[in-house]
């Protein structure tokens, strides 16, 4: 799972040239969208507001959406929603009612700079940083969205198996795209079943202990080690 991540207070020009080159050759350009601010930091927590971006049309928007998924078809209040959808597992949200329409129409990325997992017994938890190895500060998330009729976007961060390399972290880590996969993912370029079968996995890791942390707490000292790295 994932439930909490660093964000990313901006994407860099390399990856928006990378992500923008699929949509610019067809004809398309980056725009933004009126949206609340998203939360920035290092403690990014399921219910805050983070930052999106989508595919409409030719185009690639940004904008932001609440971290919790509420399918358009609800009725009512985002906080009457009860179940627990800040993550969807990939193997099963093409046909799970909650996502199935997102899926279809609602696919987006959601940047960031690294995650946390937690190992340990309750009351004993230790909080490991993880982030892919890579030259690029940023990387992004595969999640689905919905649209309320509120106008209100909310999304869900997209699960797998873990990669065996940290799989003695948790068992199951999000779906980290790679440049090459980003159009793909967003105008569903691809069958379901490759999306499932290789989308997010073939990384090498860096993960290594932090300090506690309460929910709170932010700052670039949350992901310093604590102990020696993986």
């Amino acid at each position: 799972m994932c439930g909490r991540f660093v964000a990313a207070e901006g994407m860099t020009w390399a990856q928006l040239f990378a992500i923008q080159r699929g949509f610019l050759d067809a004809g398309g350009q980056l725009r933004s969208e009126d949206a609340p601010d998203p939360a920035q930091g290092y403690n990014i927590k399921p219910t805050q507001q983070v930052a999106i971006a989508f595919a409409e049309g030719t185009d690639l928007v940004a904008s932001s959406a609440h971290w919790w998924f509420v399918p358009y078809w609800h009725r009512g209040d985002v906080r009457d929603w009860k179940a627990t959808t800040f993550n969807a597992k990939i193997e099963t949200a093409a046909e799970k009612p909650t996502f199935r329409d997102a899926w279809r129409h609602g696919r987006c990325l959601i940047p960031a700079r690294g995650y946390y997992e937690w190992t340990g017994q309750k009351g004993h938890k230790q909080p490991w940083f993880i982030a892919p190895l890579s030259n690029e500060p940023a990387f992004f998330f595969a999640g689905l969205m919905s649209k309320l009729s509120s106008e209100l976007r909310s999304c869900t961060l997209l699960t797998r198996p873990a990669d065996t390399e940290i799989a003695h972290i948790h068992d199951r880590m999000p779906v980290i795209l790679r440049d090459d996969q980003v159009v793909p993912w967003l105008k569903a370029e691809v069958s379901d079943d490759e999306v499932r079968d290789s989308f997010g996995t073939g990384w090498n890791f860096r993960a290594h202990k932090v300090r506690r942390f309460g929910s709170a707490d932010d700052g670039p000292d949350l992901i310093e080690p604590d102990g020696l790295c993986l």
